[in-house]
């Protein structure tokens, strides 16, 4: 997926060096590499909506939500605005979403009376990283909406599936319909007639480039990309023990398959792994009632020692120094 909102949310939050560090903990990039990463994997992606979580703020979701205008979204988004009516822009939102951001598609519901646009996840995600995600998109849509409509939408509902928490009455500062928590699924519900509306923005030399290039990363999209996160989300449910073997027989490929196309996106499943295993291992190591065998085991390392060489070499520093260092 585009590095682009990898590199917004650390702009957006990381004006310190120390949050900066934390925003990037665990992601395998850094601030010298990321300018040259057009196209990250959506676990790095995650795994920075994670880190802003424990690092910030619980709203830092709708502010963020909020900055996004239709030229964030790069190619959908001048597509959106550029088509010539809401309901072409429906079209070009439903169809693409993907394109850009893996872990969710549109789906469209045109009643007589009303219309449902609803995003759904295509990976599995947790409940720290899906409350954030769903508050960014239906922010950024609302604005793709708002754009096309050229006012406020204020006609328009929100339903959310999570219940009202303590931050709920915040929502109305960024959220320009009713929003209504507890909701069977996320969705934006608005007045069918606005499906005719024209768009102020319309422009067919840019909407046949901008979707020009969205069908060409369509094609890109299947299904390597998405193999990757699918992997990611594989070790992230089942943990460390995963194996190969077993990846791809719940993929269903085959071994080498699966190794092929993990290549040609320049990962490897070891790699993955490896990955997984660095980010469970702090998370583990923070916890005192554990030991770093239990911590070792629970990775799939049957031996103590082969972990604790894994831990040197991923941090430069033993499992009992990393515990000393936090501890102090």
């Amino acid at each position: 997926m585009s590095s682009g909102y990898f590199s917004l949310i650390l702009r957006e939050h990381g004006a310190e060096e120390r949050a900066r560090s934390s925003l990037l903990s665990g992601t395998g990039l850094s601030e010298q590499t990321l300018p040259e990463a057009s196209e990250i994997t959506l676990g790095q992606q995650l795994r920075q909506i994670r880190n802003t979580a424990h690092l910030l703020e619980p709203t830092w979701a709708l502010v963020t939500g909020s900055r996004l205008n239709p030229a964030t979204h790069g190619p959908i988004g001048i597509a959106a605005v550029c088509a010539p009516s809401l309901r072409d822009s429906l079209a070009v939102m439903t169809r693409f979403s993907q394109v850009r951001s893996p872990h969710f598609r549109l789906r469209a519901h045109l009643g007589t009376a009303e219309v449902r646009l609803v995003p759904e996840d295509r990976v599995a995600l947790t409940a720290e990283e899906q409350r954030p995600l769903l508050d960014i998109v239906m922010l950024s849509t609302q604005a793709m909406l708002e754009a096309i409509l050229g006012r406020p939408v204020q006609e328009a509902r929100f339903e959310l599936p999570y219940a009202p928490h303590d931050y709920t009455s915040r929502y109305a500062d960024w959220f320009h319909g009713s929003v209504h928590f507890g909701c069977r699924e996320p969705a934006i519900v608005f007045p069918s007639r606005w499906l005719s509306v024209q768009s102020p923005l319309a422009d067919p030399v840019m909407f046949d480039a901008a979707m020009q290039s969205l069908i060409a990363r369509e094609r890109l999209l299947y299904d390597d990309r998405l193999l990757v996160a699918r992997v990611e989300q594989l070790l992230l449910k089942r943990g460390a023990r995963l194996s190969l073997r077993s990846a791809a027989a719940l993929l269903g490929v085959s071994s080498r398959t699966l190794t092929r196309r993990l290549g040609g996106e320049g990962t490897s499943f070891q790699t993955l792994l490896d990955e997984s295993r660095k980010a469970r291992a702090v998370l583990l190591l923070n916890d005192p009632a554990l030991t770093v065998a239990e911590v070792a085991y629970t990775l799939g390392y049957e031996d103590a020692a082969n972990f604790g060489r894994a831990f040197r070499r991923w941090f430069g520093k033993s499992p009992g120094q990393y515990r000393c260092a936090v501890a102090e």
